[in-house]
């Protein structure tokens, strides 16, 4: 049982540090130069450039919440 509580803080401390350090995750790996935007046309380049960035910054959270996510089940088995 406490191998159970271990890897479920070890997942909600991965997933967590994902979500709130997202926004330096994506600065650090560039991650915004390879989002997708499929109406390019429609922004200017300052405007592109912060919806790239703000679409890495929510997949990346969403990633980490995923990651987090066997982490919280486990607690909820763990502490039964």
């Amino acid at each position: 049982m406490i191998i159970l509580k271990i890897l479920a803080f070890a997942f909600l401390l991965a997933g967590f540090g994902m979500v709130f350090g997202a926004k330096n995750l994506v600065r650090k790996f560039n991650m915004d130069e390879k989002a997708r935007c499929n109406f390019e046309h429609e922004m200017d380049e300052e405007e592109l450039k912060q919806y790239k960035f703000n679409k890495a910054a929510v997949n990346t959270k969403m990633m980490g919440m995923l990651v987090a996510l066997p982490g919280l089940i486990l607690i909820l088995i763990a502490f039964k």
